[in-house]
Protein backbone atom coordinates (compact mmCIF):
# COMPACT_ATOMS: atom_id res chain seq x y z
CA UNK A 1 0.00 0.00 0.00
CA UNK A 2 1.97 2.80 -1.16
CA UNK A 3 -0.17 5.30 -0.50
CA UNK A 4 -0.07 4.69 3.32
CA UNK A 5 3.65 3.96 3.50
CA UNK A 6 3.88 8.41 1.57
CA UNK A 7 1.06 8.94 4.52
CA UNK A 8 2.65 7.20 7.37
CA UNK A 9 6.05 9.77 6.92
CA UNK A 10 3.26 12.70 7.99
CA UNK A 11 2.08 10.40 10.92
CA UNK A 12 1.36 12.90 14.22
CA UNK A 13 1.84 15.78 12.20
CA UNK A 14 -0.12 18.48 9.88
CA UNK A 15 1.30 19.70 6.68
CA UNK A 16 2.03 23.19 6.92
CA UNK A 17 3.52 24.16 3.32
CA UNK A 18 0.36 26.08 1.82
CA UNK A 19 -0.62 29.36 2.05
CA UNK A 20 -3.68 30.31 4.62
CA UNK A 21 -6.43 31.32 3.15
CA UNK A 22 -9.96 32.89 4.45
CA UNK A 23 -12.96 30.88 2.39
CA UNK A 24 -16.26 32.27 0.65
CA UNK A 25 -19.46 30.68 1.41
CA UNK A 26 -18.91 28.40 -1.78
CA UNK A 27 -15.25 27.03 -0.21
CA UNK A 28 -16.43 26.39 3.20
CA UNK A 29 -19.54 24.49 1.21
CA UNK A 30 -16.80 22.24 0.10
CA UNK A 31 -14.74 21.60 3.05
CA UNK A 32 -17.35 20.95 5.08
CA UNK A 33 -18.44 18.53 2.54
CA UNK A 34 -15.34 17.17 1.53
CA UNK A 35 -14.90 12.85 0.74
CA UNK A 36 -12.23 11.43 0.61
CA UNK A 37 -11.66 8.37 -1.34
CA UNK A 38 -8.25 6.57 -1.68
CA UNK A 39 -7.26 4.09 -4.20
CA UNK A 40 -5.67 1.23 -3.01
CA UNK A 41 -4.37 -2.01 -4.17
CA UNK A 42 -7.32 -1.82 -7.20
CA UNK A 43 -10.05 -1.19 -4.06
CA UNK A 44 -11.73 1.95 -3.16
CA UNK A 45 -12.01 3.32 0.25
CA UNK A 46 -14.23 5.78 0.45
CA UNK A 47 -14.68 7.93 4.38
CA UNK A 48 -17.41 10.66 5.32
CA UNK A 49 -16.15 14.15 6.35
CA UNK A 50 -15.55 12.50 9.71
CA UNK A 51 -13.24 9.77 8.17
CA UNK A 52 -16.29 7.36 8.69
CA UNK A 53 -15.91 4.98 5.92
CA UNK A 54 -18.26 4.36 3.83
CA UNK A 55 -17.54 2.24 0.97
CA UNK A 56 -14.84 -0.17 0.84
CA UNK A 57 -13.52 -3.89 2.42
CA UNK A 58 -12.44 -3.37 5.71
CA UNK A 59 -8.90 -2.48 6.21
CA UNK A 60 -8.11 -2.45 9.79
CA UNK A 61 -4.31 -0.76 9.09
CA UNK A 62 -5.87 1.74 6.96
CA UNK A 63 -8.58 2.79 9.38
CA UNK A 64 -6.12 2.62 12.48
CA UNK A 65 -4.09 5.25 10.70
CA UNK A 66 -6.76 7.74 9.88
CA UNK A 67 -8.69 7.87 12.84
CA UNK A 68 -5.29 8.01 14.59
CA UNK A 69 -4.12 11.29 11.93
CA UNK A 70 -7.49 13.58 11.61
CA UNK A 71 -5.23 16.20 12.14
CA UNK A 72 -3.31 15.05 9.25
CA UNK A 73 -6.00 14.96 6.64
CA UNK A 74 -7.55 17.86 7.89
CA UNK A 75 -4.52 19.36 6.50
CA UNK A 76 -4.33 17.24 3.71
CA UNK A 77 -8.18 18.91 2.65
CA UNK A 78 -7.30 22.47 3.23
CA UNK A 79 -4.22 21.52 1.03
CA UNK A 80 -5.39 20.16 -1.64
CA UNK A 81 -9.19 22.72 -1.39
CA UNK A 82 -6.15 26.19 -1.36
CA UNK A 83 -4.15 24.45 -4.32
CA UNK A 84 -7.77 24.31 -6.20
CA UNK A 85 -8.26 28.23 -5.42
CA UNK A 86 -5.00 29.07 -6.36
CA UNK A 87 -4.11 26.80 -9.43
CA UNK A 88 -7.25 25.88 -10.98
CA UNK A 89 -10.74 27.36 -11.16
CA UNK A 90 -12.96 23.78 -10.79
CA UNK A 91 -14.45 25.26 -7.68
CA UNK A 92 -16.02 27.95 -9.38
CA UNK A 93 -16.46 26.31 -12.28
CA UNK A 94 -18.61 23.74 -10.93
CA UNK A 95 -20.78 26.00 -8.36
CA UNK A 96 -23.79 24.83 -10.11
CA UNK A 97 -23.44 21.29 -8.50
CA UNK A 98 -21.39 22.29 -5.78
CA UNK A 99 -24.03 24.78 -3.77
CA UNK A 100 -27.24 22.54 -4.24
CA UNK A 101 -28.17 21.71 -0.30
CA UNK A 102 -27.38 17.95 -0.52
CA UNK A 103 -23.94 18.29 -2.04
CA UNK A 104 -21.35 16.44 -1.52
CA UNK A 105 -17.29 16.64 -2.92
CA UNK A 106 -15.61 13.31 -3.22
CA UNK A 107 -11.78 13.67 -3.88
CA UNK A 108 -10.56 10.29 -5.43
CA UNK A 109 -6.88 9.97 -4.64
CA UNK A 110 -4.59 8.25 -6.66
CA UNK A 111 -0.83 7.95 -5.95
CA UNK A 112 1.56 8.65 -9.13
CA UNK A 113 5.28 8.63 -7.46
CA UNK A 114 6.80 9.72 -4.53
CA UNK A 115 4.85 12.38 -2.86
CA UNK A 116 2.87 13.07 -6.11
CA UNK A 117 -1.04 12.34 -6.46
CA UNK A 118 -4.00 12.62 -9.24
CA UNK A 119 -7.26 13.79 -7.80
CA UNK A 120 -10.15 13.03 -9.76
CA UNK A 121 -13.32 15.04 -7.89
CA UNK A 122 -16.95 13.88 -8.28
CA UNK A 123 -20.21 15.57 -7.01
CA UNK A 124 -23.02 13.48 -5.87
CA UNK A 125 -25.96 13.94 -3.66
CA UNK A 126 -25.37 13.33 0.67
CA UNK A 127 -28.12 10.94 0.76
CA UNK A 128 -27.96 8.93 -2.38
CA UNK A 129 -24.18 8.05 -2.26
CA UNK A 130 -24.82 4.62 -0.67
CA UNK A 131 -27.42 3.57 -2.99
CA UNK A 132 -26.44 5.24 -5.99
CA UNK A 133 -22.21 5.66 -6.26
CA UNK A 134 -22.06 5.75 -9.75
CA UNK A 135 -24.34 8.21 -10.49
CA UNK A 136 -21.75 10.50 -9.21
CA UNK A 137 -20.39 13.70 -11.64
CA UNK A 138 -17.20 14.12 -12.53
CA UNK A 139 -16.38 17.37 -12.08
CA UNK A 140 -11.88 17.49 -12.92
CA UNK A 141 -8.68 16.76 -11.72
CA UNK A 142 -6.04 18.02 -9.92
CA UNK A 143 -1.99 17.17 -9.64
CA UNK A 144 -0.58 17.39 -6.38
CA UNK A 145 3.16 17.49 -4.73
CA UNK A 146 2.70 17.30 -0.61
CA UNK A 147 6.61 18.56 -0.89
CA UNK A 148 5.83 21.68 -3.15
CA UNK A 149 2.39 23.58 -3.32
CA UNK A 150 3.75 26.19 -5.66
CA UNK A 151 3.77 25.32 -9.16
CA UNK A 152 5.91 26.44 -12.16
CA UNK A 153 4.44 28.12 -15.09
CA UNK A 154 1.38 29.03 -12.88
CA UNK A 155 0.56 25.69 -13.18
CA UNK A 156 -0.25 25.72 -16.65
CA UNK A 157 1.62 22.95 -17.37
CA UNK A 158 -0.48 20.12 -15.53
CA UNK A 159 -3.21 20.96 -18.26
CA UNK A 160 -1.41 20.78 -21.07
CA UNK A 161 0.23 17.21 -19.77
CA UNK A 162 -3.46 16.08 -18.94
CA UNK A 163 -4.54 16.60 -22.27
CA UNK A 164 -1.68 14.87 -23.95
CA UNK A 165 -2.79 11.61 -21.21
CA UNK A 166 -6.68 12.28 -21.72
CA UNK A 167 -6.60 12.20 -25.93
CA UNK A 168 -4.43 8.85 -25.73
CA UNK A 169 -7.41 6.88 -23.19
CA UNK A 170 -10.14 8.38 -25.95
CA UNK A 171 -7.65 7.35 -28.62
CA UNK A 172 -7.89 3.87 -27.13
CA UNK A 173 -11.17 3.23 -25.64
CA UNK A 174 -12.52 4.47 -28.32
CA UNK A 175 -11.18 1.42 -30.62
CA UNK A 176 -13.45 -0.96 -28.35
CA UNK A 177 -16.43 1.19 -27.10
CA UNK A 178 -17.13 3.16 -30.14
CA UNK A 179 -20.19 0.99 -32.14
CA UNK A 180 -19.45 2.78 -36.02
CA UNK A 181 -15.54 3.94 -35.15
CA UNK A 182 -14.54 3.85 -38.91
CA UNK A 183 -17.34 6.47 -38.92
CA UNK A 184 -15.60 8.79 -36.54
CA UNK A 185 -11.88 8.22 -36.98
CA UNK A 186 -10.98 10.57 -39.59
CA UNK A 187 -13.80 13.62 -39.35
CA UNK A 188 -13.61 13.03 -35.20
CA UNK A 189 -10.84 11.20 -33.49
CA UNK A 190 -8.03 12.25 -35.61
CA UNK A 191 -9.29 15.80 -35.69
CA UNK A 192 -9.22 15.50 -31.70
CA UNK A 193 -5.81 14.39 -31.82
CA UNK A 194 -4.39 17.05 -34.17
CA UNK A 195 -5.91 19.81 -32.63
CA UNK A 196 -4.87 18.25 -28.66
CA UNK A 197 -1.01 17.79 -29.72
CA UNK A 198 -1.37 21.53 -31.87
CA UNK A 199 -2.53 23.35 -28.74
CA UNK A 200 -0.48 21.48 -25.99
CA UNK A 201 2.75 22.32 -28.80
CA UNK A 202 2.36 25.70 -28.67
CA UNK A 203 1.02 26.20 -25.62
CA UNK A 204 4.20 24.78 -24.07
CA UNK A 205 6.42 26.87 -25.71
CA UNK A 206 4.56 29.97 -24.65
CA UNK A 207 4.27 28.36 -21.15
CA UNK A 208 7.88 27.80 -20.30
CA UNK A 209 8.12 32.34 -20.87
CA UNK A 210 7.06 32.32 -17.66
CA UNK A 211 8.34 30.32 -15.30
CA UNK A 212 6.48 32.34 -11.97
CA UNK A 213 4.56 30.69 -9.66
CA UNK A 214 2.63 33.59 -8.70
CA UNK A 215 1.17 36.62 -10.83
CA UNK A 216 2.62 38.63 -8.08
CA UNK A 217 6.02 37.49 -9.23
CA UNK A 218 5.87 38.19 -12.43
CA UNK A 219 6.80 42.31 -13.23
CA UNK A 220 4.33 44.96 -14.67
CA UNK A 221 6.87 44.89 -17.63
CA UNK A 222 6.06 41.28 -18.86
CA UNK A 223 2.90 41.02 -17.55
CA UNK A 224 1.31 42.55 -20.98
CA UNK A 225 3.46 39.58 -22.49
CA UNK A 226 2.19 37.08 -20.38
CA UNK A 227 -1.56 38.11 -20.65
CA UNK A 228 -0.73 38.12 -24.36
CA UNK A 229 0.44 34.68 -24.36
CA UNK A 230 -2.47 33.81 -21.94
CA UNK A 231 -4.99 34.54 -24.26
CA UNK A 232 -2.94 33.25 -27.02
CA UNK A 233 -3.43 29.37 -25.25
CA UNK A 234 -6.97 30.13 -24.13
CA UNK A 235 -8.02 30.94 -27.84
CA UNK A 236 -6.52 27.27 -28.61
CA UNK A 237 -8.50 26.00 -25.83
CA UNK A 238 -11.60 27.28 -26.86
CA UNK A 239 -11.09 25.79 -30.49
CA UNK A 240 -10.35 22.52 -29.37
CA UNK A 241 -13.37 22.65 -26.69
CA UNK A 242 -15.85 23.64 -29.68
CA UNK A 243 -14.96 21.09 -31.71
CA UNK A 244 -14.79 18.32 -29.06
CA UNK A 245 -18.37 19.58 -27.54
CA UNK A 246 -19.87 18.75 -31.62
CA UNK A 247 -18.37 15.89 -31.27
CA UNK A 248 -20.02 14.99 -28.01
CA UNK A 249 -23.13 15.80 -29.44
CA UNK A 250 -23.22 13.77 -32.29
CA UNK A 251 -22.69 10.82 -30.00
CA UNK A 252 -25.23 11.41 -28.02
CA UNK A 253 -27.81 11.67 -31.06
CA UNK A 254 -26.82 8.49 -32.17
CA UNK A 255 -26.84 7.03 -29.03
CA UNK A 256 -22.62 5.59 -28.36
CA UNK A 257 -23.20 6.32 -24.72
CA UNK A 258 -20.43 3.28 -24.42
CA UNK A 259 -17.94 5.52 -24.91
CA UNK A 260 -19.41 8.98 -25.03
CA UNK A 261 -19.18 9.42 -20.92
CA UNK A 262 -15.29 8.96 -21.62
CA UNK A 263 -15.25 11.92 -24.09
CA UNK A 264 -17.66 14.11 -21.66
CA UNK A 265 -14.78 13.97 -18.97
CA UNK A 266 -12.12 14.98 -21.59
CA UNK A 267 -14.58 17.85 -22.30
CA UNK A 268 -15.08 18.32 -18.70
CA UNK A 269 -10.83 18.80 -18.09
CA UNK A 270 -11.09 21.23 -21.27
CA UNK A 271 -13.78 23.80 -19.45
CA UNK A 272 -11.67 23.73 -16.28
CA UNK A 273 -8.76 24.34 -18.32
CA UNK A 274 -10.91 27.35 -20.37
CA UNK A 275 -12.37 28.72 -16.87
CA UNK A 276 -8.62 28.94 -14.89
CA UNK A 277 -7.12 30.85 -18.34
CA UNK A 278 -10.11 33.20 -17.91
CA UNK A 279 -9.31 33.94 -14.15
CA UNK A 280 -5.51 34.22 -14.73
CA UNK A 281 -6.06 36.53 -17.91
CA UNK A 282 -8.44 38.77 -15.68
CA UNK A 283 -6.26 39.05 -12.88
CA UNK A 284 -3.09 40.11 -15.32
CA UNK A 285 -5.60 42.43 -16.55
CA UNK A 286 -5.94 43.92 -13.32
CA UNK A 287 -2.24 44.05 -12.29
CA UNK A 288 -1.59 45.52 -15.65
CA UNK A 289 -4.26 48.26 -15.50
CA UNK A 290 -3.16 49.23 -11.92
CA UNK A 291 -6.64 49.18 -10.62
CA UNK A 292 -7.44 47.93 -7.45
CA UNK A 293 -10.36 45.91 -6.50
CA UNK A 294 -9.78 46.78 -2.49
Amino acid sequence: MEILNVFREYAGKRLKNYPKITYSNLYKKVINNFCFEFYIDGENYLFSPFYVLLRGKKNDELLDFITGNEDFFGSLKEFIINSLFVYSALIEENSYYITKPQSIVLARMLHKEDHKFEVKFYAHYQDELLDSYNDKIYIGRDFLNLKNFERKYLGLKKYMLSLIEQNKKIQTRAKTKLRYYDDYKKPYLDEIEYLTNEAVSDSMDRIKLFKETKLKDISKVKSIEVLDNLLYILNFMIELKDFTQEFENKLRLREETNFVKYLTKYLKDLVDGIRYLTKLSFEMQLKISGYSII
